[in-house]
């Protein structure tokens, strides 16, 4: 196969797609490998056994206490239902019996799980076994507020959490485009918090010229601190269980305990395998949203994640799988043209997109404003494509940011009448799982180079 032939995963097949001759490929961006130590069940319990400053489960004296799990919902790949049990059975050496057991999904303001993807994410058998239910954002009944953060953020959360003795986070460790990486106590905020809450964490930060901050140092991102501060709210009764992923998917590490020890301890072991540092930009980026093809919203982090591997005025292309269609993405019913907005964008400056998209949507959720606000610095920066054979063919008319195809190679002919004759290229795989970056995009972090 030459370099010009790329195949990407897409679901159980794949998705091909065909350079122009007179482009070049600089290389292909993929994970380190990282080799798991040993079996899923093995490797969680070895974490569960010697839990990061923090004590043993099963050594606690649990019985009769309230116990919440908090998982993560439908729109995440971790795959739960492989590592709940060892959890629970850790609690069982404390003596908690099933009926001090409750089950939280963490939907933040996504829609409720349905019950298939409830059992998906836990297991028939859990399910069967425990009282499981999926938090709500803005059910007033279902919150308490405990005070402010040093940011001003209002702390409202579950009154599940405020209730329990013990609160145990289940979740994964992954690169993201606002915190550096996710995971940790993302459970609980926006996890489990109003929509009030989330809506004013996810704008903690936000900063025209540092819109995208995927791989930073989690003491770098105000929005990491300030949901860490919102969730300590809580008292000292969180826990972690993250797990971190490959890029198909599979558990190959877990990081439990202290929620910022054991989580900051995570993200130290998974930034040298899933963050590549480049001796160049390149004038084109061709990524895939795998293993994060859940829906449009889930599948367009590989652009961000992939957005320092190009130049400033150069393309990315997307593939985006969003297995799901749109999911909750908010669709407008018209957009100025492509090509308009973008000008439009030019004209109107890099510090002056976020008074704009906040007078654009200021009868919109709070969340809505920073996704705005990211796309069209996006667009600013870059000119973006993207594929995907899940989504409607006029998507792009719709949201005007990016120029969207059915098509594979109706994508790569647009950006071949776009991009230098002889562009260079990167190739990410599996954009959702890695992120790139160049000398000083990262202040303090080096990590591994690209091969």
């Amino acid at each position: 196969m030459s370099d010009k032939s790329i195949v990407f995963p897409w679901g159980q097949g794949s998705v091909a797609l065909t350079l122009p001759e007179s482009w070049r490929v600089l290389g292909t961006l993929s994970p380190r490998e990282m080799i798991a130590d040993g079996s899923v069940e093995d490797s969680c319990n070895a974490a569960l056994f010697a839990p990061i400053a923090a004590q043993r489960l099963a050594e606690r004296q649990l019985k009769g206490k309230r116990i919440v799990l908090v998982s993560d919902d439908h729109t995440r790949p971790t795959p739960v239902s492989r590592f709940i049990a060892c959890v629970l059975n850790e609690l069982g050496k404390a003596g908690v019996e099933d009926a001090q057991i409750e089950i939280l999904i963490a939907t933040g303001v996504h829609r409720a799980s349905r019950e298939d993807e409830v059992e998906a994410k836990l297991g028939r058998p859990i399910m069967g076994r425990f009282a499981w239910r999926c938090h709500d954002a803005y059910d007033a009944s279902q919150l308490t507020y405990l005070g402010n953060t040093s940011r001003g953020t209002y702390v409202e959360l579950n009154k599940a959490l405020v209730a329990a003795d013990l609160v145990i986070c289940l979740g994964a460790i992954e690169p993201h485009l606002l915190m550096g990486f996710g995971g940790g106590l993302k459970m609980i905020v926006p996890g489990c918090a109003s929509n009030a809450t989330i809506g004013t964490n996810h704008m903690q930060g936000v900063d025209p010229q540092h819109f995208d901050l995927v791989g930073v140092d989690t003491e770098r991102s105000p929005m990491r601190l300030d949901l860490e501060e919102a969730a300590g709210l809580l008292g000292d009764k969180l826990f972690i269980v993250n797990a971190v992923m490959n890029e198909h998917g599979d558990p190959v590490r877990f990081f439990a305990g202290d929620p910022r020890a054991a989580h900051r301890a995570g993200v130290a072991f998974i930034r040298q395998s899933v963050g590549i540092e480049l001796p160049e930009r390149a004038d084109v980026v061709l990524t895939n949203s795998s293993p994060l093809d859940a829906d449009f919203r889930q599948s367009c982090k590989c652009l961000g994640n992939a957005m320092y591997a190009a130049k400033e005025g150069g393309m990315l292309l997307g593939c985006a799988r969003a297995a799901n269609g749109l999911g909750e993405f908010p669709v407008p019913p018209k957009s100025l043209p492509y090509v308009w907005l973008r000008r439009l964008l030019w004209l109107v400056g890099q510090q002056r997109i976020l008074p704009l998209v906040r007078r654009l949507k200021k009868n919109e959720p709070v969340e809505e404003v920073f996704i705005g606000h990211f796309g069209l610095q996006m667009l600013r920066r870059n000119h973006i494509g993207i594929f995907s054979d899940n989504l409607p063919a006029d998507l792009g008319k719709k949201i005007g940011i990016a120029q969207t195809f059915t098509e594979p190679q109706a994508m790569i002919a647009w950006a071949k009448k776009v991009a230098p004759k002889r562009a260079t290229v990167w190739v990410l795989p599996h954009g959702g799982a890695t992120f790139a970056f160049c000398e000083g995009d990262l202040t303090g972090v080096r990590v591994a180079s690209a091969a």
